[in-house]
Order: C-alpha cells, then sequence, then structure tokens
C-alpha cells in the first residue's frame, strides 16, 4: 500500500532544485499519480473536493517540481476545532495517505513546505499518515494496525480456507433468509441508515449522509455498497473502495438488535467474494485498536495484522495529539451519545466528524 524509507525524509540529494508549489483545487497531478507505484486511491485530490463539500475543510496540495517534472505530491486537509484543535492531515478519516516523492530532495521540500503551511494556518500539528515507518526523526504513533487478507483469484479457494465457524456462520445468514444488495450512490441513504444507529451505538459521531453520497459520486468506480435485508428491515450494510492495491472497506455497520442472524459475515463474505472476482490482490479490512471486538473480528477471516505508522510534525515544544475516542477523557462525552436520539445523532454527529480525523 503506501511505502516510504526513512532516507526518503532525511538525505538530501544534489541536483537541481526542488520547488514546491501549493493551490486548493485542480492540482496537476493524474500523470504522476498513474506513474508512481506507492500512490494509492487516497493520493487522489478529489478527496479534497469531497472534504469541502461535505464538511467545509480546505484541502491544500503541494506540489514538487523540480524543473517542469512534477517530482512528488502531498494533499493535506485543514480541520480547524476550538475542542479538537487546529491541524492538518493527510488524509483524514483514511489509513495511509502521506509523502509521495521520487527522491530524498522533494520529500524534504514537501516536508519542509508542510511545516511552512502549519506555520502559516498556525495549526497545532501536521499528521502524516503512512502503513510503513518513513521518519524516524518525526513523533510517531503506532498504537493502530489495520488488518490485510491475501485474496485468490477463485473465491472457492477463499471459501475453503475459512475457518468452519466463520463458514457455518455465513450459511446461518443465508437460512434465516439475508439477502444482500450490491450497488452505486442509489444504495447511501439505506447504508447511511443502519451506520448511524452503529456509530451512535459505538459512542462515536458518524458522517453524514451527503459525504457518502459526494464519496460514491467522486469515486464512482472505486465504490460499492452493500445492503443486508432481514424481510423489510436493512440489518448491515458496507461502503467498500478499490484501487489497483486492493479492496478496502472504511465503513461497515451491523444492527446489534439483529446480531443473531449473522447479517455481517454475509455482507463480508460477499465484498470479499466480489474482491476476488475483480481480481483484488488484497483486502483490506481497515484499521481497529488492536485486540479489541472489531480486531477480533476480522482476524476471524484470516487477515493479518500490518502497523500503522502516524508521524507528526510538531511546533517547538509541541507533543503527538491524543483525541482518540478511547481516551479516557472522552469516555463521559461516549456515554452519554450511546444514549442520544439517533435523529440527534443523525444532526450533531457530522458537526463533530468534520473535525475530526
Amino acid at each position: 500500500m503506501d511505502k516510504g524509507s526513512a532516507s526518503n525524509l532525511e538525505r538530501p540529494v544534489a541536483g537541481e532544485p526542488v520547488a514546491v508549489a501549493v493551490c486548493n483545487a485542480d492540482p496537476p497531478w493524474s500523470e504522476y499519480l498513474g506513474r508512481n507505484p506507492q500512490a494509492t486511491l487516497f493520493h487522489d485530490p478529489r478527496w479534497g473536493a469531497v472534504m469541502e463539500k461535505a464538511y467545509g475543510n480546505r484541502p491544500y496540495y503541494l506540489t514538487a517540481r523540480r524543473g517542469d517534472a512534477i517530482v512528488g505530491v502531498l494533499p493535506l486537509i485543514l480541520q480547524k476545532s476550538l475542542l479538537f484543535g487546529t491541524h492538518l492531515c493527510s488524509l483524514p478519516y483514511f489509513d495511509a495517505a502521506g509523502i509521495l516523492a521520487d527522491n530524498a530532495a522533494a520529500a524534504g521540500a514537501l516536508l519542509a513546505e508542510a511545516r511552512h503551511l502549519m506555520e502559516q494556518t498556525r495549526a497545532g500539528w501536521v499528521e502524516l499518515r503512512y502503513a510503513d515507518p518513513v521518519a524516524d526523526s518525526l513523533p510517531s504513533r503506532t498504537d493502530k494496525v489495520t488488518l490485510r487478507l491475501p485474496l485468490p483469484r477463485d473465491p472457492d479457494e477463499l471459501w475453503k480456507g475459512f475457518d468452519a465457524k466463520v463458514r457455518n456462520q455465513i450459511r446461518k445468514a443465508e437460512r434465516e433468509g439475508i439477502t444482500i444488495e450490491q450497488g452505486g450512490q442509489e444504495l447511501a441513504e439505506a447504508f447511511c441508515g443502519v451506520y448511524v444507529r452503529t456509530m451512535r451505538d459505538l459512542g462515536s459521531p458518524p458522517h453524514s449522509l451527503r459525504f457518502f453520497r459526494l464519496v460514491a459520486e467522486h469515486f464512482a468506480a472505486a465504490s460499492r455498497l452493500f445492503v443486508a435485508r432481514l424481510g423489510q428491515e436493512i440489518v448491515a450494510a458496507s461502503f467498500t473502495l478499490t484501487d489497483a492495491t486492493g479492496t478496502r472497506v472504511p465503513w461497515a455497520a451491523s444492527d446489534w438488535r439483529f446480531r443473531g442472524s449473522n447479517a455481517n459475515m454475509l455482507v463480508y463474505w460477499h465484498m470479499l467474494k466480489g474482491a476476488c472476482e475483480g481480481g483484488s490482490a488484497c483486502f483490506d479490512f481497515g484499521r481497529s485498536t488492536r485486540d479489541s471486538g472489531t480486531y477480533r473480528f476480522k482476524k476471524q477471516w484470516g487477515a493479518q495484522e500490518v502497523p500503522l505508522h502516524w508521524h507528526y510534525i510538531l511546533p517547538p515544544g509541541g507533543s503527538v495529539p491524543d483525541i482518540r475516542p478511547d481516551n479516557p477523557k472522552y469516555r463521559l462525552a461516549v456515554g452519554l451519545w450511546r444514549r442520544l436520539p439517533l435523529g440527534v445523532v443523525r444532526l450533531l454527529g457530522p458537526r463533530i466528524m468534520a473535525k475530526l480525523s
């Protein structure tokens, strides 16, 4: 996925100077992203448009050039909050989308410009997210992991590799009469209904329906939504994104009131089967806290953990921020959130998510 090395951010390279330009819209990155093997869907500048339209968060596109040639890029999103602090992130809501650069000089120039932008915007920090360590000299967090499962071409081969308990749970969902619908933007509202309830029950704010519609609109070719129904009830749902590196599920939800139906197991089987049939080499289950309930759910499919490395540019005397929902200082707020009516969660949640990353 998103790779690099510590040397990319540390060693200068002799040669023509690298200049970095900053803009807020339409950077000319298509050709560069197309030829950089480390580029992922999350380096696509369309994410900036999504986040600006959904939440009013301003994108900054940093483009490193040597002469006329682009030699590196970095997307950053500015999020301002009185409660959580002002910061720049690449990329909010996702696991890895840090600096892409052809050499150390380009990476260093982008890093320097990110620091300058932090000062200009009076941000408290810059967060650069990677799936591999890239800058030993920068403070970092490694408490989160993602879980990945290599995929065969044949879904039958994948099925045979599952533990018998997993196969039995999938079969039970089928016997219960769970049906799965797959599609695009037309399923966003159905997905969002069960997603909002799930997030409320977890004590976390949800994204807005507008956000999901914008993602499905701007990334129509990459997006796939899955909705599980039991009769007229929507009992589980998910939203996947696929690029050349694999298929990911950033958002999945299931209604705990129907947990005995195993609908979520059937949704995941359809996602995995579809990823195999679509030629994805890897399925990324998304980030979790090690040994949490969601971590164990993902591990049962045979997925292996991959530590995430989030690096920070900080001002003098600054410290790595901790605005995780499992931070003890938010325990009371999380408990209160779980008791809110769904209508209130739907209204207030996106306003909070706009400030979180």
